[in-house]
């Protein structure tokens, strides 16, 4: 395990580190670690980032329709629900994707084991059937009545519908309707609003999407310059999560397996990719190791959670409640 940090800065390391300045700033775990040991962080000079302000994107979404943007904002949204609600989306196809009344998108089958290997989503995303509805128009209850109607009588058996509107939603009636339509056709409903949208963009840091398939916001810096470092852990990266995709290949060796997990985590962390995916790759690997991991592996997987918690992200509360 990581020795536990120091209690005081030596005053040796307060000379070593002289390009620092020793004020409250040390208060801060990630700032204190990041001195003491750069190796463990990532080396890119450089990032692409994504400049998008939160008032600019709420018009941007409030006037979506006048554009003739309603086709890209269905795409967008699918791909904010990959991101954020589950990864085995599939589009319908045609002209006018799913059509009036029709599900835009719906999920894909999975198998528990590959299931398990995600690290973003929500559950039983891979063993129930769920579809998915997107709309920007103005009239959002309407909207969203006559799309849960048709998707419930196509009787593909979905268990879940969401609906996605570029609309603000009043919390009374968004969760009045959502009821209405649970009970109605015995389908849980879910409703997603503009507010939903801001926040998943603005707060989560998913700016990226916007830019790419709303084409609103602003690319900068270079995506090429990445350190010698994380260059390096970069493909160490994509070769474990490679191998992590076909589950079947640690078929006998399970424990092999939550061993990449963790590896993965950790350099997710070092390469200081957001932290919902960190945490995402984190918490797969609490799922192997409970499922097929050594006490250690599962000791080893919790603590270096909490580890990132505190030294990456100066997160106290998730130390304090679940050390």
């Amino acid at each position: 395990m990581p020795p536990d940090p120091p209690q005081v800065l030596p005053e040796a390391l307060i000379r070593r580190f002289s390009q620092w300045e020793v004020t409250q700033e040390w208060a801060s775990p990630a700032i204190l670690k990041r001195a003491l040991r750069p190796e463990n962080y990532s080396d890119t000079t450089e990032r692409t980032a994504y400049l998008l302000d939160a008032a600019v994107f709420d018009h941007h979404l409030k006037t979506i329709t006048s554009r003739n943007q309603t086709h890209d904002f269905e795409v967008f949204c699918r791909k904010l629900c990959e991101r954020v609600i589950c990864q085995n989306l599939r589009p319908q196809t045609g002209p006018d994707g799913g059509g009036d009344s029709k599900a835009e998108s719906e999920t894909l089958p999975v198998s528990d084991e590959l299931m398990a290997l995600t690290y973003v989503g929500e559950a039983n995303a891979g063993k129930e059937k769920w579809a998915f509805a997107f709309s920007a128009k103005e009239k959002w209850l309407t909207k969203a009545r006559s799309d849960v109607e048709g998707i419930a009588k196509t009787g593909r058996g979905y268990k879940r519908i969401i609906f996605v509107t570029n609309q603000y939603a009043k919390a009374k009636a968004r969760a009045a309707l959502e009821d209405e339509l649970t009970r109605k056709y015995g389908i849980q409903v879910t409703i997603y609003d503009r507010a939903w949208i801001m926040q998943q963009v603005i707060e989560f840091d998913r700016k990226d999407l916007a830019y790419n398939y709303l084409h609103v916001g602003q690319e900068v810096a270079d995506a090429n310059r990445l350190g010698p470092a994380d260059y390096s852990r970069n493909r160490q990266l994509e070769a474990i999560e490679k191998s992590l995709s076909d589950f079947g290949s640690f078929t006998g060796m399970e424990r092999q397996a939550v061993t990449e997990a963790l590896v993965a985590a950790k350099l997710s962390r070092s390469l200081e990719r957001p932290r919902l995916e960190t945490d995402g790759r984190f918490q797969r690997a609490i799922r192997l190791s409970d499922a097929h991991g050594s006490y250690r592996q599962k000791l080893k997987a919790r603590y270096e959670a909490l580890w990132t918690a505190v030294w990456w992200f100066d997160d106290y509360n998730e130390l304090n409640s679940n050390y």
